[in-house]
């Protein structure tokens, strides 16, 4: 599954678009669940916001047809993985690789659910030294983890979920539970986690 930003794309305060003709009978979409979806003409296979389209792609599919997606993503333009992400760099994509349609459907589930996070809150306040970032992101990891059961796996998908650590303490219990392998009882402790001491200190005006 690959994205990439569509400055064709018009989908904003609506569901995920469907590409009918490509995706009727996806069992992907069998899985998205919390966030509804329509059907439309476009030239994506799913569109989740007004700057973002989806092409999905199975591995078995391009084992036989290892040209499809090159003429998806670029009409004009042959191992498997590495081919695949080296194709999305070049082409300015990012590669998802979903091991389950129901991986997939959180997927694009949590796509649409993050499309409103301000993109420019990491540029703010300038650049961040290399270590200074591996400094605060093994702090904010180690933050996550003390809730019950949290590991540093959860973590860093929570992390590159919302964003931030103010912003995944603001989350609902619900929207904790669609991150990616955290599930509905780490989402609980999470919350639980967040909402007592810690969640003040976080917010504490300095």
């Amino acid at each position: 599954m690959s994205i990439a930003e569509q400055p064709g794309c018009s989908n904003s305060g609506r569901g995920i678009t469907v590409n009918r003709q490509r995706q009727e009978g996806n069992p992907v979409l069998k899985y998205v669940r919390n966030v509804r979806f329509e059907w439309g003409d476009i030239p994506v296979d799913f569109e989740v916001g007004r700057d973002c389209g989806v092409l999905y792609l199975a591995l078995t599919y391009h084992r036989k047809q290892p040209h499809y997606i090159h003429s998806r993503i670029d009409p004009h333009t042959k191992h498997m993985l590495w081919e695949l992400n080296r194709l999305c760099a070049t082409s300015q994509w990012t590669l998802i690789l979903c091991y389950s349609v129901e991986e997939a459907a959180e997927y694009l589930e949590n796509l649409k659910l993050s499309e409103n996070r301000d993109p420019s809150y990491q540029s703010k306040k300038g650049p961040v030294p290399k270590d200074e970032r591996e400094r605060l992101l093994n702090a904010a990891i180690g933050v996550l983890t003390g809730a019950r059961s949290v590991t540093k796996t959860d973590a860093k998908h929570l992390l590159a979920t919302f964003g931030s650590l103010s912003e995944i303490a603001k989350a609902t219990e619900e929207q904790l539970a669609l991150c990616p392998g955290l599930g509905p009882i780490r989402a609980k402790n999470l919350h639980t986690y967040l909402r007592t001491n810690l969640r003040n200190q976080l917010f504490k005006p300095h």
